[in-house]
């Protein structure tokens, strides 16, 4: 492709996704949707970029959006509100993902006559909701504080249970040597040593914030330093995404951890870091949604494979619904708020990678599993655009939302 035409799709692509911010503030449409359809206009239909020619570097782009779009949602999340809401998100997450994974499982065993371990690949494949996809979306939604966090809680840990879950399913298939203590004990690690050092990790960068005071380029050394933290923690055998979660939350909250006290370095927080990486968020999310469309192919919308991916559509709404209401009703939320956290299961990024990752693998009964994926992250994505405006055109016009 020639530089200019590339140049020319980058912009038009930001001018896009900032119409799509536009569109989203008048008329309560979410972006997501219009962002896949340029997507989908670039890729399969005028054939401009082939997505094959990026599908290597699908997993550290889709890593490096979903990190940015974390630290952000860290950021913006409170301490007092995190600790009302940790109990009930820690839940949901659990309740949803296995559910979900389980009733997946059981109907491609029962009425698709598939292997048990293919069958158990899908269902975690397609357990997780997408936190860089909820995390903006939620942000700019008209929702209590203690619901966004919840859902950016939920959306962030289950990327997690799907990565390690899936991962460990394809080394038991390939090598044979892992028995249920590995996973359990791997998902646990993870999760430990993401919290301590993420937790750490904030602690120690805003006291060299202190020392750095308004000194320039304090953002990107931010940035430059959350990347390293990711990459650390990664090796060390924690989650990334995580322990930038907890990095963000840390620095975002530093007017309210009580041994940190008033500073300059909370205003350069808030008004430097805050402002300059709201920006970059918004070029790498609109960049991975449009990725995200590039994936869809004719296949999709075969007979043979429409029927398949609409039933696990249903069971994955289905199963959401459930959860909601087991875990949300149980906690006294409102029928407004559970009606929220339901639209909110988007599949995104992180389960088209993971469907990827089988294939590549040469596992026997994966070959249609990245079909399948992009079908549904596809429906689910419709689902919660249209929940999401509808729940925003009722807010707007100040109509209650319990009813």
């Amino acid at each position: 492709m020639e530089v200019a035409l590339l140049f020319f799709i980058a912009g038009a692509i930001v001018l896009v996704g900032f119409l799509g911010n536009v569109a989203f503030e008048k008329f309560k449409i979410p972006d997501v949707l219009i962002l896949l359809g340029v997507g989908v206009v670039l890729g399969p239909v005028l054939k401009l970029i082939d997505h094959r020619l990026l599908s290597s570097f699908a997993e550290s782009f889709g890593m490096f959006a979903l990190i940015v779009i974390l630290f952000e949602g860290g950021m913006d999340v409170k301490i007092r509100t995190l600790i009302l809401a940790f109990r009930s998100a820690t839940l949901l997450v659990l309740v949803s993902f296995f559910l979900t994974a389980g009733a997946i499982t059981a109907c491609l065993l029962q009425f698709m006559a598939w292997p048990l371990l293919p069958s158990l690949m899908m269902g975690t494949i397609l357990g997780c909701t997408s936190a860089a996809i909820v995390v903006p979306v939620v942000a700019k939604m008209t929702l209590k504080e203690e619901v966004k966090t919840v859902l950016t809680i939920e959306s962030a840990m289950s990327d997690v249970l799907a990565v390690v879950l899936a991962v460990s399913l394809i080394e038991f298939v390939r090598f044979e040597t892992i028995g249920i203590e590995k996973p359990l004990r791997a998902i646990a690690s993870s999760f430990s040593i993401a919290i301590v050092l993420g937790t750490l990790a904030g602690l120690f960068w805003y006291k060299i914030l202190r020392v750095l005071g308004e000194r320039k380029y304090s953002y990107m050394v931010t940035l430059g330093v959350v990347l390293i933290v990711t990459a650390v923690i990664d090796f060390l055998g924690g989650s990334g995404p995580i322990a930038i979660l907890l990095f963000g939350i840390v620095l975002g909250n530093c007017g309210d951890i009580p041994f940190f006290g008033e500073s300059p370095t909370c205003g350069v927080i808030e008004e430097t870091i805050k402002f300059f990486h709201g920006e970059v968020t918004f070029f790498i999310r609109t960049f991975f949604f449009v990725y995200i469309g590039m994936l869809i192919t004719p296949a999709v919308l075969s007979p043979r494979y429409l029927g398949v991916s609409v039933a696990l559509f249903v069971i994955i709404a289905v199963t959401r619904y459930l959860s909601v209401e087991f875990v949300e009703r149980r906690s006294g939320r409102d029928p407004a708020d559970r009606r929220a956290i339901f639209f909110m299961h988007p599949r995104g990024l992180a389960s088209a990678v993971l469907a990827s990752l089988p294939v590549a693998a040469g596992i026997r009964g994966s070959e249609d599993f990245i079909v399948y994926t992009v079908s549904v992250i596809i429906l689910t994505n419709i689902l919660m655009t249209a929940g999401v405006f509808h729940m925003e055109k009722k807010a707007a016009g100040g109509v209650s939302l319990d009813g």
